[in-house]
């Protein structure tokens, strides 16, 4: 089995809770990780909205000594660096180096919350001249643009002024589960219309409207909904392993050849391909 996948927190999550990617009780482990054939997975450095300026500076720095004590690095298996928050800039474009020197693939504009750079989910606010700015800097720089966790008004301002691709690191659809983290049939359109991704996502409010009674198997409606609108070549996984909430039915990496058998079963083993590495693959060859 291979998997490629947009979004875990685990690197936070070992930082914040004094631990390493070795914990056999997170969600990923590097124990979990080696028994998979060839597993590549982007590790976000989640900044709470809670951090702001230097404090958010500073826990990115803690979480960047987690990440290179531990992370997987082989030509089979291997994490590569991703932001969770643009408040990692604290404002100053001069921070933007804390990613390009450590090979940051992709900066996530917003948590739920307003940022120097925009507004997340449960926020009002738009694209600020600073996150134009930011836009531009990051694809300058190779840096993926997601757009998960952005509010509408915020994803069509990048839109506008975006250049390269945009992506979605972990967000279902919208016409399957109503929630303002997921995409609109529309949001999508336009993602796959840039040459960008989407990582379906296991966290339960995501799959279902009833996060109790969510279970992985409605992770097969989000991805009819999103092959049916021309995803075949842009669909990927973006768990949230390690920082959202799994169905009941669902427990970690260890449970990955249940997704692999579900998708192939619904859909064909070249799609489950696809939406388990092929198209992540292509997209960081190319970015």
């Amino acid at each position: 089995m291979r998997v490629f996948d947009l979004h875990c927190d685990t690197v936070y999550r070992a930082t914040a809770e004094n631990s390493s990617l070795s914990d056999p009780r997170f969600e990923i482990n590097i124990d979990k990780a080696l028994r998979i054939e060839r597993y590549k997975q982007l590790a976000a450095v989640w900044i709470p909205d809670e951090y702001r300026g230097e404090k958010a500076v500073e826990l990115f720095r803690q979480c960047l000594k987690t990440y290179y004590r531990d992370r997987l690095f082989s030509d089979t298996h291997r994490m590569y660096l991703s932001v969770e928050g643009g408040a990692v800039l604290a404002g100053n474009m001069d921070n933007l180096s804390l990613l390009t020197e450590n090979n940051a693939k992709a900066l996530t504009l917003t948590w739920n919350g307003e940022n120097e750079i925009g507004g997340g989910a449960y926020s009002g606010a738009r694209l600020t001249s600073f996150g134009k700015e930011a836009v531009n800097r990051l694809e300058k720089n190779h840096i993926a643009v997601d757009v998960s966790h952005a509010n509408e008004a915020t994803f069509y301002d990048v839109l506008r002024i975006a250049k390269k691709p945009i992506i979605a690191t972990h967000s279902n659809s919208k016409s399957v589960a109503d929630s303002p983290r997921n995409l609109t049939d529309d949001q999508f359109r336009e993602i796959i219309a840039t040459g960008g991704i989407v990582g379906l996502t296991y966290h339960n409010a995501f799959l279902n409207t009833d996060p109790a009674s969510a279970s992985i198997n409605d992770l097969l409606y989000h991805a009819d909904r999103f092959l049916h609108l021309g995803g075949e070549e842009h669909l990927c996984l973006g768990s949230d392993f390690d920082g959202g909430e799994l169905p009941l039915d669902f427990h970690g990496l260890e449970d990955m050849r249940t997704v692999e058998e579900m998708l192939t079963n619904a859909f064909s083993k070249e799609i489950c391909d696809k939406i388990f590495y092929k198209n992540a693959e292509k997209f960081f060859q190319t970015l």
